[in-house]
């Protein structure tokens, strides 16, 4: 039975030629695979094709009743940093109870993960007989992401273009104001819990100061507030014969020698030391050491 198996199928039968496809898309494509897609974040889709063919061979292995004994199972393995996943490796997993005549199946798990799916039966001693493995697949990250240097920074005009897309001008012209439309924006941008006083100076210095930072008044809390809040961008550029450290961490150069790390600005003093090596020759070096300090004043 070697000829049966692939690296997307345990087992795998090609057919002959087939009857004229009375579908504009076929029911089956003669073969027992399975596939794994991205859905969104937290989700997955996995669908799969048994044919008969399949059936019969487990059947003659495992036992005429060995469907009526076991049950239908997923098992989602996490081989996320996993380059060669061989069934063993995985960092976890998990299984779903599933119908196998149901073909496809959603499936929830972490975000910003990589993915990949065993459809197989589950004996009553434990036992699971693969029938199928999906191709490997990522989730992406659930959140904004905190990437902000020269690749992903938005200018000023930029970000004129996009609030004028966004119907600016439609609001002026129909008696409304560009606070109407960032009362919007910030409604929308609540919903997937996103603070918009983090945004960097650059993509705000269009809006009204008091549109943005307006809190809602304490009807019970008379007494005086504050909040402020900062985040430090370090950037710089070395030789390219040079090894860059962030004390003991080394740091992932671009092409041409530029790097740019963000920090979040806590209480306290937060001392960045940057350190350059020449890659040969040890005793050539040259240090940049960044001190800035957060305080809250009595």
């Amino acid at each position: 039975m070697d000829e049966k198996l692939s690296s997307t199928a345990v087992i795998r039968i090609n057919h002959g030629e087939q009857d004229k496809a009375q579908y504009d898309l076929p029911q089956s494509y003669g073969a027992t695979e399975s596939y794994l897609l991205p859905k969104d974040p937290n989700w997955m889709f996995l669908f799969w094709d048994i044919v008969k063919e399949t059936y019969e061979y487990i059947k003659d292995t495992y036992g005429q009743d060995i469907f009526e004994r076991a049950k239908g199972i997923i098992r989602v393995y996490d081989v996320t940093d996993k380059e060669n996943f061989d069934g063993t490796n995985a960092n976890s997993f998990f299984d779903i109870d599933v119908v196998l005549d149901a073909r496809s199946w959603y499936i929830n798990a972490a975000s910003a993960r990589r993915y990949i799916c065993d459809l197989g039966l589950l004996t009553p001693e434990g036992r699971f007989i693969l029938i199928t493995r999906s191709n490997g697949t990522t989730l992406p990250p659930g959140r904004v992401s905190n990437v902000i240097d020269e690749k992903w920074m938005m200018v000023e005009g930029d970000y004129q273009k996009l609030l004028k897309m966004s119907g600016q001008d439609m609001f002026d012209r129909q008696g409304g104001s560009s606070e109407k439309l960032q009362h919007i924006f910030t409604h929308k941008w609540k919903m997937f819990d996103f603070d918009i006083n983090s945004l960097p100076s650059s993509h705000i210095s269009s809006w009204s100061s008091a549109a943005l930072v307006r809190p809602e008044a304490e009807e019970t809390d008379e007494d005086i507030w504050l909040k402020a809040d900062c985040e430090l961008i370090v950037y710089g550029q070395a030789s390219k014969n040079a090894k860059v450290m962030l004390g003991t961490t080394p740091l992932k150069l671009n092409e041409d020698g530029t790097f740019s790390l963000r920090y979040s600005l806590q209480d306290g003093q937060v001392i960045i030391p940057i350190r350059a090596e020449h890659k040969t020759k040890a005793e050539k070096k040259r240090a940049i050491t960044i001190k800035a300090q957060r305080q809250k004043e009595a």
